[in-house]
């Protein structure tokens, strides 16, 4: 049975906790650790993408659709989607070495913030602990691989565009080497629905997103994030932490967020 770390320090003020909460994300800059870590995975994930495809496609074969392994959208985009330490023979690679480093700096990071979130809410930090359950470190196999996942992105010049949209899951780390990232800012102000707003470029600020999973299990008292991505004309590179919901424990008792209800994941 996964255990919770104790509580950790605040991370968040007050301004930044209710920032986050009504508007679905926060602007927010990263600890010095988890800096150099994301610097070695950018210039590892760099080195990655500049090799040929077949290449790519024989270290990290993709995998479960598009959530595992190396995938190539045509004329758009690449990416590598990362869930657990092994990958075909590719265990030991610098990239998944790297990777391991810094998805339990970033989950860290994020269980900062979802601990800040519960003490507002007045949500027992125990009540995280089956829906965490392996999700704060790599994993080390694919048995043990949860859905919460780590993504590399190299978006090519003037391409690679999504549309708007909210995740899924608890909390999303969004970093970009370049603008691209959009988050939509509610006018809080504004009491028609949906309120009226505008689109906020995140540039290269870090950026944490709401996820879908967080607002139903807050009572919509925690917005999720909206966002979209827009074309670069010289391209760019992104890293995204997804933590997502364990799916270790199928049985789900809601009695610690305010529903006395039990469900079945």
């Amino acid at each position: 049975m996964f255990i919770a770390p104790a509580h950790p320090p605040p991370l968040l003020n007050a301004d930044q906790v209710l920032e986050l909460a009504q508007t679905g994300y926060l602007p927010l800059e990263l600890p010095p650790p988890l800096i150099i870590s994301l610097q070695e995975l950018l210039r590892l994930s760099t080195d990655l993408f500049s090799q040929d495809i077949s290449t790519k496609e024989s270290q990290f074969p993709t995998a479960q659709g598009t959530e595992l392994g190396y995938y190539l959208v045509e004329n758009e985009k690449e990416y590598l989607t990362l869930r657990h330490q092994y990958i075909g023979d590719t265990a030991t690679t610098p990239v998944s070495l790297a990777t391991a480093k810094f998805w339990t700096l970033a989950a860290s990071f994020l269980y900062r913030i979802l601990a800040d979130l519960s003490t507002a809410l007045d949500i027992p930090l125990q009540a995280w602990e089956p829906l965490l359950d392996g999700c704060l470190g790599l994993p080390t196999s694919k048995a043990e691989a949860t859905p919460t996942l780590l993504r590399l992105f190299n978006y090519f010049p003037d391409a690679g565009a999504a549309e708007r949209h909210t995740d899924t899951g608890f909390l999303t780390l969004c970093i970009g080497t370049a603008s691209g990232l959009q988050v939509w800012r509610p006018c809080l102000e504004d009491s028609t629905s949906p309120p009226s707003g505008l689109w906020i470029d995140a540039g290269t600020q870090p950026t944490v997103l709401v996820g879908k999973t967080l607002q139903l299990l807050s009572a919509g008292r925690v917005n999720a994030g909206l966002h979209r991505v827009m074309t670069n004309p010289k391209g760019r590179q992104s890293v995204v932490f997804a933590l997502r919901p364990s799916l270790r424990h199928p049985k789900l008792d809601l009695a610690p967020f305010g529903d006395p209800s039990v469900v079945n994941l």
